[in-house]
């Protein structure tokens, strides 16, 4: 794939004159795409761990609401008709 990246002209002649300006830019990408990556993990969780942890903390159960939860669902399934219910 070619990407297409705007230097300013100082920095663009230098990595011109280089004998293989693609191998130098695509390791010089590399490793500072590695670099912010740790930067990155080492400061802040990924988003995935801040909802892992978020729910984690947050979590409840019904506890004593157990047997009311069930008593509504109950309550508001019956209260409506689907067409899978004609066939039972």
């Amino acid at each position: 794939m070619r990407v297409t990246i705007t230097f300013p002209d100082e920095i663009a002649k230098k990595v011109c004159r280089l004998p293989n300006k693609d191998a130098f830019v695509t390791r010089a990408v590399a490793d500072a795409l590695a670099q912010e990556t740790e930067a990155l993990s080492e400061t802040s969780p990924s988003r995935w761990a801040r909802l892992a942890e978020k729910i984690k903390r947050d979590a409840q159960s019904l506890g004593e609401y157990r047997e009311a939860f069930d008593r509504d669902r109950k309550a508001f399934r019956e209260s409506f008709r689907f067409r899978h219910d004609d066939q039972e």
